[in-house]
């Protein structure tokens, strides 16, 4: 089984490669979260980095929220298990980085998924590659930013379009 993980890589191009390793989705689990954090801010502070690309491994980019921590609190009651850092804290970071970030999207890009490559200053997807909001046909409102930055990028009624 692959090892959860964010990995770096700069090229001697000064383009750092952040991938994403959750397998099978690559979902926004705990250490995915903290690992992007780690990972954008360390590209920030090198001078060597001219440009980020984000993806994911193994053909997607992300699912997700990783929702069985929110399911591990609601069985236990231990509010602790939330996160201290959350994806909306690192989309927020990738979006106001000085450095321009481009999200490699291929497989898919959902929920959380989606906004973090949303987050992003600009985006490539590969042919057939599934964007959605599915947290939206659960009554769940997406809580990174996703009902804001979508409408600002492909304007309100193709939005609107994909969010029904």
């Amino acid at each position: 089984m692959a090892s959860v993980n964010v990995d770096f890589e700069v090229g001697n191009d000064g383009v750092a490669v952040i991938t994403m390793c959750n397998p099978p989705v690559n979902a926004l689990a705990i250490p995915i979260i903290r690992g992007l954090k780690d990972r954008f801010d360390e590209a920030a502070r090198r001078n060597d980095v001219k440009a980020i690309v984000l993806t994911g491994k193994g053909g997607r980019f992300s699912g997700g929220f990783d929702i069985s921590v929110m399911q591990k609190v609601h069985q236990t009651g231990d509010i602790t298990l939330v996160p201290d850092v959350s994806v909306e804290l690192v989309v927020n970071a990738i979006e106001d980085s000085k450095k321009p970030v481009v999200a490699a999207v291929q497989g898919l890009a959902l929920g959380g998924g989606l906004e973090l490559a949303m987050g992003c200053h600009a985006r490539v997807a590969a042919p057939r590659t599934q964007l959605g909001l599915p947290e939206l046909s659960l009554g769940i409102i997406p809580g990174f930013g996703g009902t804001q930055r979508l409408p600002r990028l492909i304007g309100l009624s193709k939005a609107v379009e994909m969010m029904l």
